[in-house]
Formats: structure tokens, sequence, C-alpha cells
């Protein structure tokens, strides 16, 4: 039992489960006393009965023998019903219970071949008798077994579409479900992840083989340290170490808008305001970098580092618990106030692009602009 998974109402499951024990019984009841009358019939007109034994007793000399075999499926399922929750095959009881049925069926068929419709009737309350018996008992039987912890539960029904839009994710997450208890969406949702973290894991193993592979000009030894090395731990480790923000900041300067070229009449303090500051090109590059592109991200920065100025006595961890952000990202913030980076209220990767846009050349230091 999953704690995470919603229970059925104790209440209604065990109304429930009670109606359809009496429903079940009384199907039964019915379809065998049915079943035992035919047995009865043949019984009474096709042996050759002296003519001075009336029918009414020889009904009452056979009826305990009809019943018996009738019931005798039945106590022979039970037994192996019993066998079966203790984790035995009791293919002996279901072989017995099994030949007892088709017993009881072959002598209402057989005895009653002259009228088809009675052969029909006798015979198909016999099959229904038998077949309600063994399927009820095998859904107890499995109701116990998943009360002990000895069978899983069972998993949610996440529907026919989708099944058909997305059935390796609809598997997994049946998997999920019945071993950790979560919902349908919980389930669906970690599926899908999962999937594409391994899709993402394969693809990146391909390639990680590919570069140890080539350290090594021996084929032979290329071979050795690629099937030695543990493939896939390494791409998880390398995705566990990917740095997202700096990557997204990295390409966030290459999206940057162009900037348009200065008006004819700009003053000479508009084009020393772009050069305001520090010289970039003496900066630690892993500072510059970090400091965000787009304006929203930049201006979070000076606001913070404003803050900080004002007391300057606190700590990292003081100022990234204040501001809800990771005190590594505090460090870099303090690292590019300190180098006056925070200082323009332009990012200073723009202030560079719009000094190499006025001066028509790329600072010395600084890679030629494409």
């Amino acid at each position: 039992m999953h704690p995470e998974r919603p229970s059925i109402p104790t209440a209604g499951a065990s109304t429930t489960s009670r109606l359809t024990e009496r429903a079940a019984w009384a199907f039964y009841l019915i379809a065998a006393a049915g079943s035992s009358v035919g047995q009865i019939w043949v019984a009474v007109t096709t042996p050759p009965w002296p003519d001075t034994i009336a029918w009414w007793w020889r009904a009452l000399l056979v009826l305990p023998f009809a019943v018996v075999i009738d019931l005798g499926g039945v106590v022979t399922a039970a037994f192996a019903d019993t066998r079966r929750r203790l984790g035995e095959n009791a293919t002996g009881w279901r072989l017995l219970s099994a030949g007892s049925a088709v017993l009881a069926v072959a002598i209402n068929v057989i005895g009653h071949h002259h009228t088809p419709y009675l052969a029909a009737v006798f015979g198909g309350l016999g099959v229904f008798a038998y077949t309600v018996w063994p399927l009820h008992s095998a859904a107890r039987r499995r109701d116990a077994l998943r009360a002990i912890g000895k069978l899983t539960d069972t998993a949610p029904v996440y529907g026919l579409i989708q099944w058909w839009r997305e059935p390796a994710v609809t598997r997994r997450a049946c998997a999920l479900a019945v071993q950790h208890g979560y919902s349908v969406q919980q389930s669906l949702t970690l599926a899908r992840a999962q999937l594409r973290d391994e899709r993402r894991t394969a693809a990146l193993s391909i390639h990680v083989e590919t570069l140890i592979r080539a350290r090594h000009d021996d084929p032979t030894l290329a071979a050795i340290a690629a099937t030695t090395i543990d493939i896939d731990a390494v791409a998880a480790a390398l995705s566990a170490q990917a740095d997202i923000d700096g990557w997204a900041r990295a390409i966030g300067v290459d999206l940057v808008p162009p900037t348009p070229e200065p008006a004819a009449g700009a003053t000479a303090p508009d084009l020393l305001a772009l050069d305001a500051g520090p010289d970039m090109v003496e900066l630690p590059k892993d500072v510059l970098r970090r400091v965000p592109v787009q304006q929203a991200d930049y201006d979070h920065w000076r606001g913070i580092w404003q803050t900080w100025q004002q007391q300057p006595d606190d700590s990292h961890h003081t100022i990234a618990g204040r501001h809800d952000i990771s005190a590594r990202q505090a460090q870099w913030i303090r690292a590019a106030g300190t180098a006056g980076l925070l200082h323009s209220p332009i990012p200073p990767i723009t202030r560079l692009q719009r000094l190499i846009q006025a001066n028509g050349h790329t600072p010395g230091g600084l890679p030629s602009a494409p």
C-alpha cells in the first residue's frame, strides 16, 4: 500500500464487496441448482429403472449423486484456491475440479441430446455455475495476497487516448505509479522527464565514447577504455555539471539586438558615456561573462549591489537569503560590482558593442567583430 495514493473509502468498498459476494453466491446457487435438475432429469429417464419404482423415488435416489458432482467441482476448486494462496500451484486439485465440471456438463448435454434446447440450457447452467466460482475465488485470492503485500497494487487508469498518444510514456508511468504510488499526472510528468533524460544521456554517451576512443591510437586500448568506463555514468555527471546559466548568458550575448548608429549631431559626451567605467579588456573574462546581458536581469544585479554597498559588512549568505539568490551568484555580483561593472545603467556587453560601433574597430585584446 502506498500512503501517497488516495485510498478508496472503506465503508463504500465494504458495502460494494458484500453486494458483489451476495450476487455471486445467488448466481452460483441458481446455476448449480439448474445443472443438478438437469442431471436428475437424465438419471430419472435414462437408466433402465424397474417400473415399480416411482419417478420421485428415482429422483430422491440420484439427488445426492447429482449434487455431489456439482459440488465436487466447487469443493476441489476451494482446496486449490487455499493452496495457491500459500504459493503452491495446486495442479492436482485444479485438474480434479475441472474434471468434475466437465462430467456434470457432459451428463446434461449427452443425456438431453434428443432435445437440443434442454441440452443447451442445463449444460450452459453447469458451465456458468463452475465458471463463476473460480473467477470469484481468484478475485478473493488476489485481494488477500494484495492485503499482505504479496501482490502489487494496480496502476491508475490512463485511458485509451493517453495510451494511443504516448504508449512509451504511459508504460513507464504505470511502472512508476505501481512502484511509488504516484497519481496519474505525477507519474506521467515523471515518466516524460525520465525518458527525456535517458534520450539525452544516450546521445551524450555516444559522443563521450567517441572522445574516449580518440585519446588512444591503439584500437585495442581504445576499446578497453571505452568498455571499462561507465559511459552512461560519465554522461550523467557531465549533464549534472553543465553550466546552464553560463550557456544562456553566452547565447544571450549573440541575441542582443543591434544598436542604432549614433545621430550625426551626437556630442562628445554621448560617446564618452559609452566608454564610461573600467577598462573591460583588463577585467577577468569570467567576471565579465557572468554579468547579465538582459536589461531586467542587469538591473536586478545593480539593485542588489547598491543595497550591498549600504551594508558592506553583510556576507554572501546574508545577501543571498535576503534577495532569494544563491550564495555563488552573490559572490559574482560582488566581484562585478567591485570591478565597476555595475555602475552604469547599461550592461557592460551592450556598452562594449556600442563602443565598437562608435569607434569602428575592436579594442585591443578583444576578438574582431564578424
